[in-house]
């Protein structure tokens, strides 16, 4: 499976149907779809899907002609001096990428990683950002 971020621009589907037309038209493909986040902010609908590795490339070019921009999979990095190390990112961290270690500080590992971004979210303090 293969995370991907997507951006639905704002304005850019006028009722649920069309939202339902997107739906279809990627599971055509005959996929398991995750949809790992879903948020809204000012530019628009933000997804995080999670689709199986041989069929992103058909997938991308759907949604690339229905004008939903792709995004790449995000990894994180943590600001030190702004972690209290309360554990908040660490209980959502579907692989362990993000653990305390033997001195109850937060260490993050890139390669367990697989970008889902829920730690931005959970952290109290902002100490978590993306890198793109």
């Amino acid at each position: 499976m293969t995370i991907i971020s997507l951006l639905v621009p704002l304005g850019l589907f006028k009722s649920i149907e069309d939202y339902s037309k997107l739906i279809n038209n990627i599971l055509r493909h005959e996929i398991t779809l995750n949809i790992l986040k879903f948020s809204m902010g000012s530019t628009g609908v933000n997804l995080l899907i999670d689709v199986p590795e041989d069929k992103i490339k058909e997938i991308t070019e759907d949604l690339k002609q229905n004008n939903i921009v792709i995004t790449s999979k995000g990894r994180v990095s943590i600001d030190e001096d702004k972690c209290i190390f309360c554990g908040a990112c660490v209980s959502l961290c579907p692989t362990d990428a993000l653990h305390f270690e033997a001195d109850d500080s937060i260490a993050f590992s890139n390669q367990q990683c697989i970008g889902c971004l829920l730690c931005i979210d959970s952290c109290p303090r902002q100490a978590i950002s993306e890198n793109l």
